[in-house]
């Protein structure tokens, strides 16, 4: 199959063999498109920068290919096939205008900024097999506000949900052992946040910045919290805090003082 990257003449396209990377890349006047059955996997770059506003997926697609859908600012809904496994690093990266994705719940791996800057998602769910998500996964979901954490999580990655400001509430499962690095910078819409007993690394920067939260409670398991956790969290005003925390005292974790509650 030939590649129709940076094509301005194309429109829509059935698609029913398999095709290489970057191949719709930069085609600004693709619209529609409809893989077939057969094909397993959409390659990477595959649609990054199009115009495409709707395509309908094969049941035999597996997985989704690095930045498949890079910057795809028309795209608004997509359902996903019932066997997709993966969604790689970037797939849906800067897709500012999709508000809908179904069919993630059976997904198991879900690859780096897969979702980074998809402001306009307000849900998603995801399968409870998977064990750590990615660094920037979510990152900068402006109107995400809910979210279904996988009930085996063990670790939340770096700048994971970071400046998803509209994000109200989170429940954290027992299975949870770290929230790295910015996992929750700039959530301004946090107000109470209880990290589960299990959990056992809480990075620096983690809540930093957090304008509205204003109860935290750490676990006796935690075994390190880094620096500046809750720094610019102005409205912060109880922590509840096991009393074998000792790290706090020699890296700040808040700007101001607040009423530190030993449990």
């Amino acid at each position: 199959m030939q590649s129709y990257e940076n094509n301005q003449h194309i429109t829509e396209i059935t698609i029913n063999e398999c095709f290489g990377a970057s191949f719709f890349k930069d085609c600004k006047n693709l619209k529609k498109v409809i893989i077939e059955e057969g094909i397993e996997s959409i390659p990477p770059f595959a649609f990054r920068a199009s115009g495409l506003e709707q395509i309908s997926l094969p049941t035999t697609l597996k997985t989704i290919g690095e930045y498949a859908f890079e910057n795809c600012l028309r795209l608004k809904n997509i359902n996903l096939p019932k066997n997709l496994q993966k969604i790689s690093e970037g797939a849906f990266y800067g897709c500012h205008n999709l508000l809908q994705i179904n069919g993630t719940r059976q997904i198991s791996d879900i690859g780096a900024g897969a979702f980074c800057g998809c402001r306009g998602l307000r849900e998603i769910v995801l399968n409870d097999t998977i064990e750590e998500l990615g660094d920037y996964s979510f990152a900068a979901c402006q109107g995400l506000r809910r979210i279904d954490f996988p009930q085996q999580i063990r670790k939340i990655g770096k700048h994971c949900f970071q400046f998803c400001e509209t994000l109200e509430k989170i429940q954290l499962p027992d299975s949870l052992k770290e929230i790295d690095t910015s996992a929750f910078c700039g959530c301004n819409s946090l107000r109470n946040v209880i990290i589960p007993e299990g959990t056992e690394i809480i990075g620096s920067y983690a809540f930093e910045d957090c304008m509205h939260l204003e109860t935290v409670t750490l676990p006796a398991s935690l075994q390190y919290i880094g620096k500046r956790t809750f720094w610019g969290c102005d409205g912060l005003k109880t922590v509840y805090m096991p009393s074998k925390i000792e790290e706090y005292k020699r890296a700040p974790l808040f700007e101001t003082a607040h009423s530190v509650v030993v449990i």
